[in-house]
């Protein structure tokens, strides 16, 4: 089956009653006149300026943004913008280098490639953190170096890694910057004990490297012959739909009967690509089903969007053809699981029932919030800043949502903080459930294979906060082309 995922740019289509006259000035500015306006660099007065009026547009909580005689319009633009925010009810919202922010939300990242966690190590005189892979992108420095999933880091840089009265790891700058770092390598020994191999490796982040949305799809075969598509989902990237579609024509290929969405670290995403997967999974697929409700704050009309406002009613044909027609849906979620991953669980509730859409896992992040990246089209602050503010709450179309404090999942499972399985191994303790559940004749085997290695090693460390789960900054639900009207088009 022939499938082509494309984008077209559709400038200054608005869609009806939301952005009015503001988002023409933000999306269709037209350049200054020749010899006319402010010349030179643009200065902090000018971008706070920008900014300040932006803010008071589109900023969901615009009204707790102190009058301008309470502002300093002369400050570093990190910190004014910092001077708006209704902290800390917004968690979410920051400002950045355009740029680079338009990079990194198109999946262009500066990464050494490795996702991680980290576990307390008492070692008697305090507790200190190792750290444990989670993935590793293909291609990266990390993945040529050979490290891979599960292995385990006990020395950044030839230190130790320090964890403060509160159990955040300290020390770990240098994970998330620019310069090379050394790991040394640690191993687990038949007691289970964490021993320091005195190996290094050393990696070197790069820039403008591609992230990888999809870390695996595969179709798994149960004991009892069941077909599980099984879908390891890292982040919703616009610019890898071609991937997902791909994905979704192997699974309707080989005619999977569940399906399995593993988003245990997926932080976010674009909108339309959530209410794409969502369309290919549940049964009674219609077009023009409303998907997601968005309330802005009280200057901007709340609005009401379908699946064809989403991704295009022109693709109707295609996911209509690839849509799995499925009556439940297995999803498996953590504390790392964040804002797209969240709306997939949240919205596809009404299509499915809440019985029927399984959360396996752990409590979510609690991010019910999208954000919108706003820029400068002024030539003049060309590679100046950029802002990403949370512009909206959104509910499902039965108009649930507010889970601030996370989505609580049907059956929790911690995973394990070292001796990580292989992504799609049937005796990770999150897959393995959802398996467990699906052929209940696996179900004994894979608790006893789990049980031994937990007996082993997997109560004795416990995963600590302290560091992000990857090299990249924070991802938005974001619904900057939603807004801008600009749709893919599926072909």
């Amino acid at each position: 089956m022939g499938t082509h995922f494309l984008t077209r740019l559709v400038k200054c289509i608005l869609p009806s009653g939301v952005l009015a006259a503001f988002l023409l000035f933000i999306a269709c500015t037209k350049e200054p006149d020749a010899g006319t306006g402010p010349v030179g660099a643009v200065t902090n007065s000018e971008v706070n300026q920008w900014v300040a009026d932006s803010m008071r547009y589109w900023y969901y909580w615009n009204t707790a943004i102190p009058g301008d005689e309470r502002l300093n319009f002369d400050q570093d633009p990190a910190a004014f913008f910092e001077s708006l925010l209704n902290r800390p009810t917004d968690r979410f919202s920051w400002i950045q280098n355009i740029r680079e922010l338009k990079g990194e939300l198109s999946g262009i990242i500066k990464t050494s490639g490795l996702g991680y966690g980290f576990f307390g190590i008492n070692t008697g005189d305090g507790l200190i953190a190792g750290l444990t892979v989670r993935y590793v992108l293909k291609g990266s420095p990390a993945d040529m170096a050979g490290i891979k999933r599960g292995d385990l880091f006990i020395e950044l840089d030839g230190q130790e890694m320090p964890v403060d009265a509160e159990g955040y790891v300290q020390g770990i700058d240098a994970l998330q910057g620019s310069d090379p770092f050394t790991l040394t390598k640690a191993v687990l020994d038949d007691g289970g004990n964490i021993v320091n191999t005195g190996e290094t490796v050393e990696l070197a982040p790069v820039e403008g490297f591609r992230e990888s949305a999809i870390l695996l799809d595969t179709v798994l075969t149960a004991e009892n012959g069941t077909k599980v598509g099984y879908l390891f989902y890292n982040r919703f990237l616009a610019t890898q739909a071609q991937e997902l579609v791909d994905a979704f024509v192997k699974f309707k290929q080989a005619g999977v009967q569940e399906l399995i969405v593993d988003e245990r670290y997926n932080s976010g995403g674009a909108v339309a690509i959530a209410g794409l997967l969502s369309a290919l999974i549940h049964r009674d697929f219609d077009i023009n089903s409303p998907f997601i409700r968005m309330d802005f704050n009280s200057g901007i009309k709340d609005a009401e969007y379908t699946y064809g406002d989403l991704f295009g009613a022109d693709n109707n044909d295609l996911v209509q053809s690839l849509n799995l027609g499925l009556g439940r849906v297995f999803i498996l979620a953590t504390s790392s699981s964040a804002s797209a991953s969240e709306l997939l669980i949240n919205n596809l509730r009404p299509f499915l029932g809440n019985a029927n859409v399984i959360h396996i896992g752990g409590t979510t992040v609690g991010k019910d919030e999208a954000s919108y990246t706003i820029e400068n089209t002024d030539p003049r602050f060309a590679d100046s800043w950029g802002i990403q503010p949370i512009v909206l709450k959104y509910q499902n179309k039965n108009g649930e949502g507010g889970f601030i404090n996370g989505l609580t999942p049907q059956y929790a499972v911690a995973e394990e903080s070292v001796a990580l399985q292989p992504i799609g191994s049937k005796t990770d303790p999150l897959l393995g459930t959802a398996l467990g559940i699906i052929d209940p004749g696996m179900q004994a085997r894979l608790d006893m294979q789990m049980s031994i290695r937990r007996s082993r090693s997997g109560n004795r460390f416990k995963e600590l906060p302290g560091g992000g789960q990857d090299m990249s900054d924070s991802r938005p639900l974001d619904v900057t082309e939603l807004l801008k009207g600009e749709k893919p088009v599926l072909r």
